[in-house]
């Protein structure tokens, strides 16, 4: 059955947009990600609410000594929970990173044969 019009008008409204920006690591790190390109989604009835939502993620992850990266792996990796969240340890002497980090996103690729590890830390 189609969705009725007054069904779609109550489901539909404009997208509220919430920015938290940090000069200071900006002018530290200037090439890093900003999430302008992709932005976390979120789903609050509020900007109040989505505003509570981005200054807590900014506290945890907008910190100058944590760090994320996204690491290609060449190889689909096999990873188990059961023993809590996986560490590994990046060793980058272009960001001059030699660190053990928490791993924050694991994709992977079954066709391409390749993994994707966001490293936090």
């Amino acid at each position: 059955m189609a969705a009725l019009p007054e069904d779609v008008a109550a489901s539909s409204r404009a997208a509220a947009i919430v920015i938290v920006s940090d000069t200071a690591l900006l002018d530290r790190f200037p090439t890093a990600r900003d999430g302008q390109k992709a932005p976390a989604e979120g789903y609050c009835d509020s900007a109040a609410d989505t505003e509570a939502i981005v200054n807590a993620r900014a506290a945890l992850i907008g910190q100058q000594g944590r760090r994320r990266f996204a690491v290609k792996i060449a190889a689909v990796l096999d990873v188990s929970l059961d023993g809590g969240v996986p560490c590994f340890r990046l060793t980058d002497d272009e960001q001059l990173v030699d660190t053990t980090m928490m791993v924050g996103r694991i994709e992977i690729d079954l066709e391409e044969e390749m993994s994707t590890v966001e490293l936090f830390g």
